[in-house]
């Protein structure tokens, strides 16, 4: 009998396109790089406890009732009154959802955010490197009042059928002062210091270079390399403006890919090293333990589910 091939790692998890998201909504967009949508637990179209990873951005206003969502191996609870901001390419489970919940989502690309003249700030583009992978905005009815507000008024200007002379300059308007909402709040908890913009750069770069080669690139070399600067540079700035190595935040990248990968019960820890471009199983297991406190057989042993 042949022997069946096990899938490939990225099989297991489920991949949410931009193109699919806009299938879902009813009317015609003005402009499809961003959409305002209200979902609720009778229009949810997402499985439960599946691991999900999108390639644009989220916020989302509860209205009513509260969710429990999970990134990674951390759940988080959230309830009405409550702006949960997540940035891109995060994996994410939806736990568990109340019978009235009810919550005013914005989806939004890359290429979007960058046309609205803003630069992907580095304090948020590596949440899912921090122990609050999430930005979530409690007890704020002010905050939450303008978000809802602006989201209404940007689902209205996107539609085709709404007539608006100035809807283009009338978008951007809204759609930066969201973006100015969550950073002012942000930036008022988060910087203890003073960052130039060539440093933000660089992270910004940093961080999707990564996101682009950690299974395949673990040396912080070769990202200095990429960006044309020297290793100390590069560590230099990223200890500034992330207070971690950059070599600590490949290798967490590495962690986090790898704890959702041995929990794919087709793949063993074999697999799950060679497709991470560890020289072997051993060094693989070394390198889990030394960052989890668990051998790989261990942590896939564990009923996290």
């Amino acid at each position: 009998m042949a022997k069946k091939t096990p899938p490939e790692p990225s099989e297991f998890i489920s991949v949410f396109t931009f193109e699919e998201l806009l299938q879902q909504v009813e009317f015609d967009l003005r402009i499809k790089e961003f959409v305002v949508m209200e979902i609720n637990k009778a229009n949810n179209s997402i499985e439960f406890n599946t691991p999900y990873r999108a390639d644009y951005f989220c916020m989302f206003l509860v209205q009513e009732g509260s969710i429990r969502f999970r990134l990674n191996d951390q759940s988080y609870d959230v309830a009405n009154g409550d702006v949960i901001f997540s940035p891109i390419a995060e994996t994410f489970f939806i736990e568990k959802m109340s019978e009235d919940y009810a919550a005013k989502y914005i989806f939004f690309s890359l290429e979007f955010i960058s046309q609205a003249g803003f630069n992907y700030k580095s304090h948020n583009v590596m949440k899912s490197l921090s122990s609050d992978p999430t930005h979530i905005i409690r007890n704020e009815p002010g905050i939450f009042r303008r978000m809802n507000f602006y989201l209404d008024e940007l689902k209205a200007l996107n539609n085709t059928e709404k007539e608006n002379y100035y809807f283009n300059e009338m978008i951007w308007h809204h759609f930066s002062l969201v973006i100015y909402e969550i950073d002012n709040y942000f930036k008022k908890i988060e910087r203890p210091h003073q960052v130039t913009h060539r440093e933000d750069e660089l992270t910004t770069s940093f961080f999707i270079l990564v996101q682009e080669h950690f299974k395949d690139e673990h040396n912080v070399q070769f990202y200095a390399d990429k960006l044309c600067i020297s290793r100390k540079y590069l560590t230099k700035v990223i200890n500034k403006t992330m207070f971690k190595s950059p070599r600590d935040i490949i290798h967490q990248v590495l962690v986090i890919e790898a704890r959702l990968l041995l929990k794919n019960p087709n793949l063993n820890v074999n697999s799950v090293a060679v497709y991470l471009k560890f020289s072997d199983q051993a060094s693989f297991s070394k390198f889990f333990k030394k960052h989890t406190g668990r051998s790989p057989l261990e942590y896939e042993k564990d009923d996290l589910y």
